[in-house]
């Protein structure tokens, strides 16, 4: 069991007519979709975990089932759908292939995705997804169709509404004898989904749990009872390795908006990152702010040495983290592990809004001692002498002595002699603290998350966690991460100083941010918790939303600006408009009128398209026809950005990997490389300074193009033997030699194994 005395009230089952049943456990998923169908009939509504946590051979077997039988109606709701790398030409298909037998050789693909991407869903099954595989889905109108744009916290009333009978999700067992199993990766639904359920009087949901023992075991109210599950499914077939992300190279144009980021993070503040790039380049950077401070602020003060303060009015954080940081993010990005490790990601909160109050207000520590008696008192969150009510919040919270019974406005001790209940004196006050006098106040969480998806180096770093150090994590329902609605007091006391951090595709000069769809209405992604957090940033006293995106994007060979000034459609709308950086700068926008918003957002728009769009501005009249741009704001240029970069010895601080890769060397920039050519074009001519340079390295055997010639041989171009590998092979040498800087380390990357070291524990 948890000894966090924080946990919520754990789920040990649903009962059915008063009864609590026992789960029924087969070797075999067709079993249980028989056991299914016969508990609940021919229409199914299956929900699904996002990311790792589905149970995909329970999800294969059901789909297989309504394939072969059309009166079976099966909807499946779910999101982040998960599938192995592809390849779409013979290049990706020499990069990829290598990787699938590495990394995904025992992965099983969910067979309804396959179908539905080449259109082959059968009539009797609909797929929804409230938040798809970024840009995967853009040519599959069956996806488009059946997209369900809702915010994260809204998924439990949704499901309900549609009438979800069955929930389908992989689970890890206990290592002792209690029988419990560990939601793990995905509380963030399943825990509010029975909780909205048993409030409504919902009918009964047959939960299916597929154990998984790879699946990291995370304890808090991400623990369950056995009896949550109505059928298990068990054996060496479900023992397979969790779906690695490979965390993606690192452009400096992510390292430059992630200084700007982590110059607006206060110390003992509360932060939300996402996966990604830009997540990995924040955590980074912060990671430089501890442990290389002086390199952090010469960088930071490089980047905003012409730019006026007035865009924003934040101080700039500089200092290291004596208090550190707190994380509440509905994705546990790899990067916190990272951040733990440094003394960064350390501030504990606790479930108790007064006492966390006092902690901020640095009122008592937490140490158990008599000043955190009377501090309480004084704050009439306990009375004198003390009730029964009091004498449980101490004892759960680890303050007063477990020995102590309350017997009527006195204690018990575990002697039989009764003692007076009296705060006052300090005889009085030692002897109920006891045992616990001078110890570390348990309890505290430093990191509350609703999913994680990472590395394998993730995976076997929770896998390998001390259970001191996993009982400050705590995986939840995504209601109490993305919503202040339910315990706004608490949550206010423990979110102090927020910045919530979310990336943008494109924003508007009026400071409306799309993060989600195309200008068609075609869907990228999808809404996610963004919004949640946009807005619980607006009500958080001292919190800040803050949007991050790339000022411009290279589209078919063209560069394209990312500021905008109007579009179809958004995901935030203006009026909740707060912090927008760019690689160029922070604009603070929140409680400005138009014209000032506009103009700040012009000062940190790419100054190629700066001019086009002051004069949209100018003609709509939203901005005085004299207006031009500030000197500081007009040299907003990669060339300046990387001028920056390259001063000194900043280049080797900025590896393109920071959190290391389950890349091998050649891999990794090949990554780096592949990326980068693909957005320079397809067509030939526009291809032909990178297939240059690359007929020179292919026929040179200098000792500069030595790696150049270990990455072609990876992608087995050694025994080319047609003008077309031949081509291709150029413009695979091309892309490194062009695209591959190197000044800049690549990180911790993997041997030919696959295999690389573990995030190292906190010091």
């Amino acid at each position: 069991m948890s000894t966090n005395p924080w946990q919520f009230p754990r789920i040990d089952g649903q009962a059915e007519q008063g009864v609590m049943t026992k789960p029924e456990t087969f070797s075999a998923a067709e079993q249980c979709v028989d056991a299914v169908l016969e508990k609940v009939g021919k229409r199914i509504v299956l929900g699904l975990p996002l990311g790792i946590g589905k149970a995909n051979h329970f999800a294969n077997a059901i789909y297989a089932r309504a394939e072969q039988d059309p009166e079976i109606s099966l909807t499946i709701y779910t999101a982040l759908t998960l599938e192995r790398p592809s390849a779409s030409s013979e290049i990706q298909r020499r990069f990829v292939q290598p990787l699938l037998d590495r990394l995904y050789s025992d992965y099983q693909d969910l067979a309804y995705n396959q179908a539905r991407r080449k259109g082959l869903l059968p009539d009797n099954v609909e797929v929804c997804e409230f938040f798809m595989q970024p840009g995967s889905f853009l040519s599959t109108p069956s996806a488009q169709q059946s997209y369900v744009s809702a915010n994260y916290t809204h998924v439990p009333r949704d499901l309900l509404d549609r009438g979800v009978n069955v929930v389908a999700q992989m689970v890890s067992p206990a290592d002792d004898e209690s029988g419990d199993f560990s939601l793990s990766s995905n509380p963030d639904l399943t825990l509010p989904l029975l909780k909205l359920a048993d409030e409504r009087g919902y009918r009964h949901i047959t939960m299916v749990g597929e154990i998984n023992p790879k699946l990291p075991f995370v304890g808090g109210d991400a623990r369950v009872g056995r009896g949550v599950f109505d059928f298990l499914l068990q054996g060496d077939a479900f023992e397979q390795e969790i779906f690695p992300a490979p965390n993606p190279p690192i452009r400096l144009t992510d390292y430059a908006l992630a200084f700007h980021i982590a110059g607006l993070v206060r110390d003992g503040g509360t932060l939300q990152i996402g996966i990604g790039a830009l997540g990995d380049a924040i955590c980074h950077v912060l990671t430089l702010r501890q442990t290389k401070n002086e390199d952090y602020r010469d960088i930071l003060q490089s980047l905003n040495e012409d730019a006026e303060q007035s865009l924003c009015e934040l101080p700039l954080e500089l200092g290291v983290f004596q208090q550190g940081l707190y994380g509440a993010s509905e994705m546990v990005p790899e990067g916190f592990l990272h951040l733990r490790r440094v003394g960064v990601m350390k501030r504990e909160v606790y479930a108790d809004a007064t006492l966390q109050r006092l902690l901020n207000e640095g009122r008592v520590s937490n140490v158990v001692n008599e000043e955190l008696l009377v501090a309480l008192r004084d704050a009439e969150r306990i009375q004198c002498p003390l009730t029964e009510a009091d004498t449980d919040f101490l004892q759960r919270a680890g303050i007063v002595d477990p020995s102590y019974s309350w017997r009527g406005h006195r204690f018990l001790d575990k002697h039989g002699e009764l003692e007076d209940c009296d705060l006052h004196s300090s005889v009085g006050r030692k002897k109920l603290l006891g045992s616990r006098e001078g110890k570390k106040l348990p309890g505290g969480t430093w990191l509350h998350g609703g999913f994680y998806l990472g590395s394998t180096a993730m995976y076997q770093t929770l896998r390998d966690m001390p259970a001191s150090e996993m009982a400050g994590i705590n995986m939840t329902a995504i209601d109490y991460i993305n919503e202040l609605q339910k315990g706004r007091a608490l949550k206010i006391a423990q979110r102090q100083h927020a910045r919530f951090v979310n990336s943008a595709m494109m924003v508007t000069l009026n400071g409306a941010v799309i993060s989600d769809g195309l200008e068609d209405g075609r869907v990228v992604s999808g809404v996610g918790g963004q919004y949640n957090f946009v807005a619980q940033a607006h009500e958080l006293p001292g919190g800040r939303s803050v949007i991050a995106v790339a000022s411009t994007r290279i589209s078919g060979g063209r560069i394209r600006s990312n500021i905008v000034w109007q579009y179809p459609h958004c995901t935030i709308p203006r009026h909740l408009r707060d912090i927008v950086v760019t690689e160029y700068g922070v604009a603070d926008l929140r409680g400005k009128t138009d014209r000032d918003v506009i103009v700040a957002m012009l000062s940190i728009a790419d100054s190629r398209f700066q001019k086009e769009l002051l004069d949209k501005a100018k003609a709509a009249g939203k901005v005085e026809q004299g207006y031009e741009i500030p000197e500081p704001f007009s040299n907003n240029t990669p060339e300046r950005i990387h001028a920056v970069f390259s001063q000194g010895h900043r280049m080797p601080l900025l590896p393109y990997y920071p959190l290391g890769t389950d890349l091998t060397r050649e891999e990794a920039q090949l990554a780096i490389g592949l990326k980068a050519v693909k957005e320079e074009g397809r067509k030939i001519w526009e291809l032909w300074p990178v297939l240059r340079k690359g007929l020179v390295a292919c026929r040179s055997s200098a000792p500069e193009y030595r790696e150049v010639h270990a990455c072609l041989d990876r992608m087995a171009f050694g025994y080319s033997d047609t003008f077309e590998h031949r081509l291709e092979a150029y413009v695979v040498a091309g892309a490194l030699v062009s695209f591959v800087d190197k000044d800049r380390p690549l990180g911790e990357v993997s041997d030919a194994r696959g295999i690389r070291s573990n995030i190292p524990a906190p010091d």
